[in-house]
């Protein structure tokens, strides 16, 4: 229980805001660059989230993410369609609560594993983990956008990226297992209120046998994300299943 499943479930693929003033029919929408800017310091939202790798030869591959950001708070649900395995993990403020694989209790009923954040490395595998499956890769990606400071029609903006770009490199890589992607395509949609709410990617491998597809939509800024943690007896500390092996 005590090794993050998150990062597992990504590699089965390699095998209180305030809104942009927009009440009147005429007025602009953003940029998609302000309302990337908008979308990544939004106090709080939720998001779906699907990423799918389809092969030439064999089954595909897909994960489906349901996830709340908040105030020093991100959760992270993560499905692998192929064979089902699940798993859920929380970062509140000082604390990461990585939960047991398909929430299989342990120990009687201990069915998460908490971890004081400042005993992990900025680069930790987990908290790299949660945050290549939240939508922050995504936002990074589209502000490489050659068209990002303009307007577009009805907020709708389609693009298509280079593939060596370092970000968009590191960006796709972290969320498909380090399957690099070329012919890069994407859409993404600002809404009225200046946020990005929809987000669609493509691309596939160098010699054709795989494809990509991702696709998010982000909804319900600024809505008060109450935290949830674990109640008391259903976690265990990393320090004491340390003692004990």
């Amino acid at each position: 229980m005590h090794r993050s499943v998150l990062l597992a479930l990504v590699s089965i693929i390699a095998v209180a805001p305030v809104a942009l003033a927009a009440t009147e029919k005429s007025a602009p929408r953003a940029t998609l660059m302000q309302a990337i800017s908008h979308t990544d310091h939004a106090g709080s939202f939720r998001y779906v989230m699907t990423i799918a790798v389809l092969r030439r030869r064999g089954p595909a591959a897909e994960l489906q993410i349901h996830g709340t950001r908040g105030p020093h708070l991100l959760f992270v649900h993560v499905k692998a369609t192929s064979n089902g395995q699940q798993q859920s993990a929380l970062l509140d403020g000082p604390f990461l609560y990585e939960g047991a694989p398909d929430g299989i209790a342990v120990y009687g009923k201990i069915r998460w594993l908490r971890v004081r954040v400042s005993s992990l490395s900025p680069s930790s595998k987990a908290l790299t983990s949660m945050r290549n499956l939240s939508p922050a890769p995504l936002l990074r990606l589209l502000d490489e956008s050659s068209v990002a400071r303009k307007h577009a029609a009805q907020g709708l903006y389609r693009g298509r990226l280079a593939y060596d770009d370092a970000v968009v490199r590191t960006a796709l890589s972290g969320m498909t297992g380090g399957i690099e992607f070329r012919e890069v395509q994407y859409s993404a949609r600002v809404g009225r209120d200046g946020y990005v709410d929809t987000i669609h990617v493509t691309g596939r491998t160098a010699d054709g046998s795989r494809t990509l597809t991702i696709h998010a939509r982000l909804y319900a800024f600024g809505i008060k994300v109450d935290p949830n943690p674990p109640a008391e007896g259903t976690f265990m500390d990393k320090t004491l299943l340390n003692l004990a092996e």
